[in-house]
C-alpha cells in the first residue's frame, strides 16, 4: 500500500509539472482535429519506427558478437581494428555518424535506400556497446568452467556453445532489452537523413499544420508507448534473474 501511495504521489507531482507548463507555456485550445488528418502518414512513421529498431537490434547482436570475438582474437590487427572503431563510436554522437554515414559512407558504397542506411548506422553504433556487454557476461564466467571444459577435451567451439553461451544470454536479456529501448530513442536521429521514420513524419505534419505543441505531445506518447513496455521488461528481468541466482545460491 505504501508503494501506491508513493507511486501515486510522484505521479501527483509529475501532474502538477505538466500543469504548470501547460498553463504557461502551451497554447490553452490545443488542437489535434488535423493530425487527425495524417493519422495514417503518422501511423505508418511509427511502424517504420519499430520496424527500424527491431532489424537495428537483431544486427547490433551479430555486430557486437563479431566485434567482440575481434577483441578477443589472437590476430593484433583484429583486435586493434574492434578498439578503433568502439573508440569512434563512444566518442562521436550519433547525430554526427549518422550524417557521415547517410551523405559520404552511404554513397561511397552506393547504398541508396535511407532505410537501410540507418538501419545499418543504428547497428554499427549500438552493436559497440552490446560488444562490451557480451565482454562482460562472458568474463563472469569463473575460470573453473572454462578449465573444467578444457579438461573434458572441448574445443573453443564447444566451450562457447555448450557453456558460455547458455549463461551469458540469461545475464544479458536485461540489458539487451535497455538497448532496445535506447535504439527506439536513437532512431528519433535518423529524421535528419530524411527516413519516413515517426519523427520525421510528425515534423512533416507539423510543417504542414503549424500546430507544434500538439505534434510534441504526440510524439513523446509515441515514444512512451513503445520504451515503457521495455523498461518495465527490464526490471521484470532484472528481479527474475536476481531471484533465480539467489535462490540457486541460497540451495
Amino acid at each position: 500500500m505504501k508503494k501506491v501511495t508513493s507511486f501515486l504521489a510522484a505521479l501527483g507531482l509529475y501532474g502538477i509539472l505538466f500543469y504548470i507548463v501547460y498553463t504557461n507555456a502551451l497554447e490553452k485550445n490545443l488542437d489535434f482535429n488535423v493530425y487527425k488528418q495524417y493519422h495514417k502518414v503518422i501511423f505508418d512513421g511509427w511502424v517504420t519506427t519499430i520496424t527500424i529498431s527491431a532489424v537495428s537490434l537483431v544486427l547490433a547482436l551479430i555486430v557486437g558478437l563479431v566485434l567482440y570475438l575481434m577483441n578477443e582474437s589472437k590476430i593484433k590487427v583484429l583486435n586493434y581494428l574492434s578498439e578503433i572503431h568502439k573508440t569512434i563510436i563512444f566518442g562521436t554522437p550519433l547525430i554526427v555518424i549518422a550524417m557521415i554515414a547517410y551523405f559520404y559512407i552511404g554513397h561511397a558504397f552506393h547504398v541508396q535506400s535511407k532505410f537501410w542506411v540507418g538501419v545499418l548506422t543504428l547497428a554499427f553504433y549500438i552493436g559497440s556497446y552490446i560488444a562490451d556487454i557480451y565482454k562482460g557476461a562472458i568474463e563472469s564466467i569463473h575460470t573453473n568452467q572454462w578449465q573444467t571444459a578444457r579438461m573434458f577435451g572441448f574445443t573453443r567451439y564447444q566451450t562457447y556453445r555448450y557453456i558460455v553461451f547458455p549463461q551469458v544470454i540469461t545475464s544479458i536479456l536485461p540489458p539487451l532489452a535497455g538497448q532496445f529501448a535506447m535504439t527506439i530513442k536513437s532512431s528519433a536521429l535518423l529524421a535528419y537523413m530524411g527516413t519516413n521514420e515517426f519523427l520525421n513524419s510528425m515534423q512533416t505534419v507539423q510543417s504542414i499544420s503549424f500546430r507544434y505543441p500538439e505534434g510534441f505531445l504526440i510524439i513523446a506518447v509515441g515514444y512512451l508507448i513503445l520504451t515503457i513496455p521495455l523498461i518495465l521488461l527490464v526490471r521484470f528481468l532484472e528481479k527474475k534473474l536476481n531471484y533465480k541466482v539467489s535462490h540457486e545460491f541460497e540451495n
